[in-house]
């Protein structure tokens, strides 16, 4: 039987009474109650969710169309239809003009069911239209994994949130949070992990709401949140209360994961009344915690400056990729005891259309934090490839190119490097990868897997600037790597005599199998030195300062080119 909630707007308890059995008849389950005034049918309205109405047109104390009336105030799509001994056509054509949805006659109840069931069906589609509509705005502006409201509402809420601030003279504080390498749940975890994350943290930022303060999710691993009647100190009361929140321990089938975020504080009237005033404000500030490690910083005018170059420089690396605006200097590596190039060193330039030629320190970072680091690493290394395969009459030299943290774990990327040496025709030991110690242990067990499959392709792999992590002695035994290059900062000390840690490291080196270069060689004096030592090879600005491909390859026809190692 089919449930009805049925409302009966009548002064007749036998007409309400057959209107009942003439529906229970029909197959209906009928729950009904009988009113007869408007305080009997404001009452009923406020008790409970009707499914219809049905109202006698004339009663002695309360007319139908005063009843409509008062319905219509509570709830504007219920069913409602009129039943009368006496009405008219005329009438009727009125009533159903008031809102009223059918008409029925009480002598001929036959019309009933029917009405009825098609009322029903009606108000069935008019919820469901209106449903999806709803939906449809709250997609609008709201983020579809968290529910959270997205950019666009944050957006409204927060210039609302100002203009009621300036009237009541009441200060507003703005954060704005950046998870710290969430990529890399996405990248090892893979992204439905990742999507759960995000879900449990925004099940725990909204946690900390107060009225009228709101939470938004500004897109990826972002978050905003506007607090409104709060100061400078107390939106850093807040951001340590959110950095708690994030820092909290998640555990992901039966896996912790530990999260960590930066969030940049801004707050009105102290650095303005505009929304897209402060969320830039709090953005730089958010950078500056990320750079700096800091947990949270409050936007500062100081910074405003350096931080907003960084800015537009994260904003421009994805179009500088695309038109290759990256390119290299290269510099030679170069044997101490024969003069032949073992290899040259790539160093990333960013030649940049308005700000020039930016070095790796410019760049490199700011790929890192938006994981642009990846697409970079691949074009790059393929124009290093093309400019060094001696395709184009030059020599064909091994060239060397560091490695972020990112791509060793990445599981796909020696695949990536398989397919690019097969592009280019390049046997896999025409490529060396440098890699820092630091990085290494950074994540061990990935670090090992990627570097344990580039080495068995043939790559040559280097540990770059030796001598000022934290490797020990067990950790070179296992890695698979073929050189040790020593920190420049060493081997300027040799021509002041300084040379112990210079000559242990290469007695190391050599007594592991492993060959040494010496960077940072800028004099005759160093060079000599390293010789004696039993160094196997140099770079540095004395033997030749880097260069385009171009000028490396004039220099390199200047060498003697016997076979390299």
């Amino acid at each position: 039987m089919t449930r009805l909630r049925l409302l009966l707007i009548e002064d007749s308890e036998d007409d309400a009474a057959l209107l009942v059995r003439e529906l229970a008849r029909a197959g209906y389950d009928v729950t009904s109650e009988r009113v007869d005034t408007p305080e009997g049918l404001a009452a009923a309205l406020e008790r409970q969710r009707w499914d219809i109405a049905i109202a006698d047109y004339t009663m002695p104390r309360f007319s139908g169309t005063a009843a409509l009336t008062l319905l219509r105030k509570h709830d504007a799509e219920m069913p409602f239809i009129f039943v009368s001994g006496t009405i008219g056509e005329d009438v009727a054509v009125g009533a159903m003009r008031t809102g009223a949805h059918d008409y029925i006659m009480k002598g001929s109840l036959k019309r009933l069911v029917p009405a009825v069931e098609r009322e029903l069906r009606e108000a069935e589609s008019r919820f469901s239209r209106k449903r999806a509509e709803a939906r449809l705005v709250h997609l609008a502006y709201h983020d579809t994994l968290t529910d959270l409201p997205n950019r666009v509402l944050l957006h409204d809420r927060l210039g609302y949130a100002l203009l009621a601030a300036e009237r009541a003279s009441e200060p507003l504080g703005l954060l704005i949070l950046d998870l710290d390498g969430f990529k890399a749940i996405n990248d090892s975890l893979g992204h439905q992990a990742g999507d759960r994350v995000l879900q449990e943290l925004a099940a725990r930022l909204r946690a900390l709401l107060r009225d009228g303060d709101t939470v938004a999710r500004l897109g990826g691993d972002e978050f905003a949140f506007v607090l409104p009647r709060t100061d400078g100190d107390g939106a850093a009361r807040a951001a340590r209360e959110v950095l708690r929140a994030v820092d909290r321990s998640l555990v992901l089938d039966g896996r912790p994961l530990e999260l960590r975020g930066s969030v940049g504080i801004a707050w009105c009237p102290e650095h303005g009344s505009d929304a897209d005033v402060l969320l830039q404000k709090a953005d730089i500030a958010m950078y500056v915690a990320k750079s700096g490690g800091l947990g949270y910083a409050c936007y500062a005018p100081d910074r405003d400056r350096h931080a907003h170059r960084r800015l537009t420089l994260m904003t421009e690396l994805r179009d500088g990729i695309a038109r290759g605006q990256f390119s290299f200097d290269y510099q030679p590596i170069v044997s101490l005891q024969s003069g032949t190039v073992w290899s040259v060193e790539a160093l990333a330039r960013w030649d940049h259309p308005r700000q020039g030629r930016l070095p790796p320190a410019e760049f490199i970072g700011l790929a890192e934090q938006t994981g642009l680091i990846e697409p970079l690493t691949l074009v790059l290394l393929d124009k290093a490839l093309a400019e060094w395969s001696g395709r184009d009459g030059g020599p064909s030299i091994p060239v060397a190119v560091n490695l972020s943290p990112r791509s060793l774990r990445d599981p796909g990327f020696p695949d990536q490097v398989a397919d690019l040496l097969r592009r280019r025709q390049r046997l896999a030991s025409a490529l060396v990868f440098e890699i820092t110690e630091n990085l290494i242990l950074s994540d061990t067990t990935r670090s090992m897997t990627c570097l344990s499959r580039l080495h068995e392709m043939g790559v040559k792999l280097a540990i770059d600037d030796y001598g000022i992590g934290y490797s020990s002695l067990s950790y070179l035994r296992r890695l698979p790597v073929d050189r040790l290059k020593i920190d420049r900062s060493f081997v300027s000390g040799l021509a002041a005599g300084d040379d112990a840690i210079v000559r242990s490291t290469i007695d190391l080196a050599h007594n592991l199998g492993l060959t040494v270069v010496a960077e940072g060689v800028e004099s005759a004096e160093a060079r000599d030195r390293l010789q004696e030592l039993g160094c196997d090879a140099a770079q540095g600005n004395f033997i030749a300062k880097p260069g385009s491909a171009t000028d490396i390859r004039r220099w390199v026809a200047r060498q003697d080119a016997p076979d390299r190692p």
